[in-house]
């Protein structure tokens, strides 16, 4: 059989996604440990149930700060985004504090341009170029530049729910 003729489900994932998978591997368990300081100011835990198979899944994410009661991430990697457009609350594990939340995951491109865009405007544009985007770090990008890297992710906006 010829790697053409191979089914999709047995083929190698891609090498970033390995990767991403070993690195997890480390990750995952040092932000639920008393040692989360070490990632958790850029890095939370996401825990989610699939929208396939209702398991439960646990991924670390990386996450800013946005309005009160908000936290923003991002993703190229679609693998957690689909269980999250339902909008069914989630729990995350920020800086050591596990709460729940309900994740509005934005796709628009239009929308994700101008949240960039305004995301540039609060953090600044090195910040911005450290998103990995191909956004420019010395000056605010133009916006065909917005367009363009709101075209290589998806953003979600988490609302963090208060305890009672």
């Amino acid at each position: 059989m010829s790697a053409s003729d191979r089914p999709t489900s047995t083929a190698r994932p891609a090498p970033v996604v390995r990767v991403f998978r070993a690195a997890n591997k480390l990750v995952r368990p040092l932000l639920g440990s008393r040692f989360h300081r070490l990632l958790s100011g850029r890095l939370m835990l996401l825990t989610y149930n699939g929208y396939k198979t209702g398991r439960e899944f646990t991924v670390p994410i990386g996450y800013f700060d946005w309005d009160p009661g908000t936290v923003l991430a991002m993703s190229s990697q679609l693998g957690w985004i689909p269980s999250l457009r339902g909008g069914s609350p989630v729990r995350l594990r920020i800086r050591g504090v596990v709460q729940g939340a309900v994740p509005t995951v934005i796709e628009d491109t239009a929308e994700v341009a101008a949240l960039l865009g305004e995301f540039v405007d609060r953090k600044g544009a090195k910040a911005a170029k450290g998103l990995m985007l191909g956004l420019p770090g010395d000056r605010r990008p133009t916006d065909e530049e917005l367009r363009t890297a709101a075209g290589k992710t998806r953003l979600v906006r988490f609302r963090l729910q208060t305890s009672s």
